[in-house]
């Protein structure tokens, strides 16, 4: 396209810019965007136009993209290379120390028999103490032997011969002792002298066992009295 057509709309375009709308103005940039692609493609299908660009399209990509199979080229000299790291030092040998023996088995050993307890020594008897003496008896009253005569009597003997010793006319004299205590009473009655005949003789054992006596007393002190007393059997 020549020249002055994209000249004349160019100034065209400058003209008109003041006096048109925005919606307008935009509505004209894009129809000379629109007539410039036009332009640009219907110079591209012209013979001579066609073999220039393909001869200068070769060139421009060289020079605007690079094939990122080739390494580009650094004027800066290569980095130095990496140090290696410094090489271990080799570890000492490890000694293994030999396994340790099996612990013998200890010998079983029964346990040993308890001692025996010492004798305990025999304890010394525990003597009792004395039983404390019983208090001594208070002293036996004084006695004194009297005539049958000198005591006297409260109650009598009761007498009696036996209905068996009348039948078989038995009689006689029974002498007795008698021990009359400080209360009067007959504490001891036995035969001193027997009659000859068993059952009188028991008869006058019964009857002063009991007789009453008048207690005697001396200097105002009761004492026992011993007497002889005879008790007589007659039959009639």
């Amino acid at each position: 396209m020549p020249a002055s057509f994209h000249s004349t709309v160019g100034a065209a375009s400058r003209q008109r810019e003041g006096d048109l709308e925005p919606v307008e103005r935009r509505s004209m940039i894009a129809a000379a965007v629109v007539a410039h692609i036009a332009g640009v493609w219907a110079l591209l299908q012209l013979d001579a136009v066609r073999a220039v660009a393909s001869e200068a399209a070769p060139m421009m990509v060289d020079l605007v993209v690079p094939s990122p199979l080739v390494p580009p080229v650094s004027s800066s000299p290569p980095p130095p290379p990496a140090p290696r790291p410094p090489r271990a030092a080799p570890l000492p040998p490890v000694l293994t120390a030999p396994p340790a023996p099996a612990p013998a088995k200890e010998a079983f050993e029964a346990a040993p028999p308890p001692p025996e307890p010492e004798p305990v020594p025999p304890q010394p008897p525990v003597v009792a103490a004395p039983p404390a003496p019983l208090p001594s008896p208070p002293p036996a009253p004084l006695r004194r032997a009297v005539p049958a005569t000198a005591v006297q009597y409260l109650q009598l003997p009761p007498v009696e011969v036996p209905r068996l010793s009348r039948r078989a006319g038995e009689s006689g004299t029974v002498w007795l002792r008698v021990v009359v205590d400080v209360r009067g009473r007959p504490a001891q009655v036995s035969v001193l002298r027997s009659s000859g005949h068993a059952r009188l003789d028991e008869q006058a054992l019964w009857a002063m066992r009991q007789a009453r006596f008048k207690p005697h007393t001396e200097d105002g002190r009761p004492i026992e009295l011993e007497v002889t007393a005879p008790i007589e059997y007659t039959l009639e």
